[in-house]
């Protein structure tokens, strides 16, 4: 495997591997510390407290990622139990919504049912997973509420449809999981205006960071494998901006591939990917979650209102390779921007904010309220579950029993190849019977990692990590 040392790119983030099933934690050498003891520490403790919810939420992924279930179910259950609680929400009335009691948006809603879905699952609940699954599909079509708002937008969160399919047919349900397949996939349905001008959009950034990325890559070879500062040679360094490609044009197989294929049986068809009679059949699952979520910024009088903002994923493509061997394309089952921008928002929440925007303007002139307007808040909230993807591929195969390495090869919407994206992972292992389910969250750099040296390096050599070096 080639060993993609440094240049300039720095670690942004923490990729993990959470294996299903999560095997005993091996021990850990003196003086290491879980970084989940702060975070749950930290958690309030009150179920009163207006950011109970969303904590444990952000907590709970994250404990997910990290392959810890026991440890995120727990909390995720908190979260879940107190979406229905009423909870006095006086202040909120009055003033900020960001007093009010944090229950999150519905695709937030629907995310927290699949991940305690998903560990239902894994553990072999399979009938509680399908509660939950069911629950997640229809809390999507909850969102629906107004008129001339298409049924299909309630119908369209693919990531809990597949979960409920596989559990269905665990459950020996065969009509309902094929139904429950079909509609996992389906594309997203969004307004053709709308999602034609995001894809212009995309199509426009996607060929301007290509030309960026080239020059930025020249660069930093140059930089590293320069004779003349041989303090600064990484001497196994690649030079990326060689690596060019097209998902049209991806390998057979890499040159490190093993000498025998341990894909018995993979598809490139769509269709065919979403068939029970394929899935039956395939022993090994990856959940691929890529890029960020959507998130809320303030509009409207005041900031009274709040918006839903969308941050493209560069990956928009993603092919598996399994020991090397080309093992086909994931599939997409997931855009959350697109979920968000297609759930109804609550009237009545809308109204009550301009109302309270457009009484605080009239008192600003008023000769006595004035003064008091200029402290009152109307501000909107802001808050989301920050740690939630903004896509997810799934990807199902049948492999050969044993351990294996996985690399995630991804692409532009355009279909270059974005090779600081390539993430590998190892010993991921298959039994001989069952399946074995895999989250992962690759990133930027995965494949990209500096020594603290290299990172030096690369500072002083001009670098600015973060900077336009995640795409």
């Amino acid at each position: 495997m080639d060993r993609r040392r440094g240049l300039i790119g720095l670690i942004v983030g923490a990729g993990v591997l959470a294996l299903a099933g999560c095997e005993p934690q091996a021990q850990r050498e003196p003086g290491w510390v879980n970084p989940l003891d702060a975070m749950e520490k930290a958690l309030p403790a009150d179920p009163k407290d207006n950011n109970y919810v969303l904590q444990r939420m952000e907590f709970g992924r994250l404990a997910v990622l990290m392959g810890s279930y026991a440890r995120a179910k727990p909390r995720l259950m908190e979260a879940f139990e107190q979406l229905e609680v009423l909870r006095n929400n006086t202040a909120a009335a009055l003033s900020s919504e960001r007093f009010k009691y944090y229950r999150g948006e519905t695709y937030e809603k629907v995310m927290l049912m699949v991940y305690l879905g998903q560990i239902a699952y894994v553990g072999g609940d399979y009938n509680t997973a399908r509660i939950l699954f069911s629950r997640a599909v229809s809390a999507d079509a909850e969102a629906v509420v107004n008129k001339d708002t298409p049924i299909s937008y309630g119908e369209d969160f693919g990531l809990a449809y597949y979960w409920l399919a596989k559990a269905y047919a665990r459950l020996g349900d065969a009509d309902n999981a094929a139904i429950a397949y079909r509609k996992a996939a389906a594309r997203t349905a969004r307004k053709e205006k709308d999602a034609a001008r995001e894809l212009a959009d995309d199509q426009k950034a996607a060929a301007k960071g290509l030309k960026r990325r080239a020059e930025g890559e020249a660069w930093a070879y140059q930089t590293f494998h320069n004779p003349k500062r041989p303090e600064r040679v990484v001497a196994d360094a690649a030079n990326l901006a060689e690596q060019a490609g097209t998902a049209d044009k991806a390998p057979a197989k890499l040159a490190s591939a093993a000498a025998s294929s341990p894909v018995l049986l993979a598809t490139r068809d769509r269709a065919e990917f979403f068939t029970k009679g394929y899935q039956d059949q395939a022993n090994a699952v990856l959940v691929i979650e890529l890029g960020r979520c959507p998130y809320k910024y303030l509009t409207g009088l005041h900031g009274s209102q709040t918006a839903i903002g969308r941050l493209p994923a560069w990956p928009r493509q993603v092919r598996v390779y399994v020991d090397g061997h080309d093992a086909g394309p994931a599939q997409e089952v997931l855009d959350l921007w697109d979920q968000a921008a297609t759930q109804d928002r609550i009237g009545e929440k809308e109204a009550a904010q301009v109302g309270k925007a457009v009484l605080k303007e009239i008192l600003s002139y008023a000769p006595i309220g004035g003064s008091v307007a200029g402290y009152w808040d109307v501000t909107g909230d802001i808050r989301h579950w920050t740690t939630l993807p903004g896509k997810a591929f799934v990807h199902a195969a049948r492999l050969a029993p044993g351990p294996h390495t996985v690399r995630l090869v991804m692409y532009d919407v355009s279909g270059n190849l974005l090779p600081r994206w390539t993430n590998t992972y190892w010993g991921i292992t298959v039994p001989e019977e069952g399946e074995r389910c895999v989250l992962l969250e690759p990133y930027a750099d995965g494949d990209n990692r500096l020594t603290p040296e290299q990172a030096k390096m690369a500072l002083e050599a001009g670098s600015k990590p973060g900077v336009g070096w995640d795409n």
